[in-house]
């Protein structure tokens, strides 16, 4: 057996249209509507959204901080800037700790949806795709939280930019406003100090928000894996026979695609050899390929009922199509190993009529040293249908098993 992993990366998701084949196909699908990376850049969306709304804020808190750094000097500015920055990380990790957990709950009964025939099912929820409404009120919430409609591409990059460029403009505006104020009070005579209070204020401000923009990315990376791991173990966990089901689909998959390569692999050396009497080199190819023709049929036979009996077994035994199943395992399983079977039983026939053969000639030779090269291609020949007779034995034990 092939040893597998619940967890296999998708790179892209693949398209409605790929989608509907492979459920008109086999019956099942495991669509992965959010991805880990995904849920985690919710928390960098968030993160921005409210450092957006705080930016005023903070630039209003810099300008007070910044009277205080021109009565009480640096120390005083450093500890009103470490206070202010604590206070607001606080808050932040507060709103944001609520945020995720709500998200991460979500994630954890929606990110998944298993498609059959005439059925979604998310979070043990089962809706039929007729039923528009119910799919309707079940989706919207999971399509807003997370900015992506079912079955088509995330929003959430596109998001993140935005939320970025309008933090940008934010801060340009203020920058703008700080300028001037700067200018509007230059005009005054007595205005030294109170620039120099603007400019101190200002420069606490950049100093604020590189620290709020760069380090508070890092640091919310970084929560974000450590809550995103708890939550997907969790999905994990209780989703655990859907990815089975996957996996084992794809098992299949990749054991008829082997199935097929293998075949055309033991063609090509069945043809070789009777162009060259059946040499001992290639006896031993032959040998090794229709050997793990063998172990591929074994590992996919297996497979395929380790399939039926978990979908047996499984909340989708009602609604899956089990006629659908059994035309798809026919396809990937029974028909390549017909194939290989009327393949291997055609040339075990060859080598019994060329046994027949060279027994005849040998009968007429009555030279020993012409009847030697006779009787050591007959040996050959001999170990070769033997072969021949445990490996078609052995599939045809498989087909029963699969019946």
């Amino acid at each position: 057996m092939l040893t597998r992993t619940l967890e296999k990366p998708i790179e892209q998701k693949p398209v409605t249209k790929e989608i509907e084949q492979k459920v008109d196909e086999r019956g099942f699908y495991l669509y992965e509507w959010i991805s880990p990376k995904e849920l985690r850049m919710t928390l960098d969306n968030d993160y921005l959204t409210i450092v957006r709304y705080g930016s005023i804020p903070l630039a209003i808190i810099a300008a007070i901080t910044g009277f205080i750094g021109f009565a009480g000097g640096i120390p005083g500015s450093i500890i009103a800037i470490l206070f202010v920055l604590g206070l607001f990380y606080l808050v932040i990790f507060v709103i944001l700790f609520f945020w995720f957990l709500r998200k991460s709950y979500l994630y954890t009964r929606g990110a998944n949806v298993v498609i059959t025939d005439n059925h979604f099912v998310q979070g043990g929820k089962v809706l039929e795709k007729k039923d528009k409404k119910s799919i309707s009120e079940r989706f919207s919430l999971y399509e807003e939280v997370f900015h992506e409609k079912f079955l088509e591409a995330s929003r959430l990059a596109e998001k993140k930019q935005t939320e970025k460029k309008a933090l940008f403009e934010n801060l340009k505006e203020i920058a703008m406003g700080w300028g001037k104020l700067i200018e509007n009070v230059g005009r005054s005579r007595d205005s030294g100090w109170l620039i120099l209070v603007i400019i101190l204020a200002g420069f606490l401000y950049s100093f604020m928000m590189a620290g709020v923009y760069f380090i508070g990315m890092f640091f919310i990376a970084l929560f974000g894996r450590f809550f995103w791991w708890i939550a997907h173990l969790y999905l994990l966990a209780i989703s655990n026979k859907e990815h089975i089901i996957q996996n084992l689909f794809s098992e299949i998959d990749e054991s008829a695609t082997l199935l097929e390569s293998e075949k055309e692999k033991t063609i090509s050396l069945l043809d070789e050899a009777s162009q060259n009497k059946w040499q001992e080199n290639l006896l031993g190819k032959i040998n090794e390929s229709t050997a793990l023709l063998g172990k591929i049929s074994w590992d996919a036979v297996q497979d395929s009922i380790q399939l039926r009996k978990t979908l047996e077994s499984s909340q989708y035994k009602d609604i899956f199509n089990f006629i659908k199943y059994w035309n798809w395992i026919k396809k990937q399983i029974l028909e390549p190993i017909d194939s290989i079977l009327l393949l291997l039983k055609k040339n075990y026939d060859t080598i019994h009529k060329t046994i027949v053969t060279l027994e005849d000639e040998a009968k007429k030779v009555s030279d020993p040293s012409l009847q030697k090269p006779l009787e050591l291609q007959k040996e050959r020949l001999l170990l070769q249908k033997e072969s021949f007779d445990r490996i078609i034995t052995m599939l045809e034990d498989y087909k029963e098993k699969l019946k």
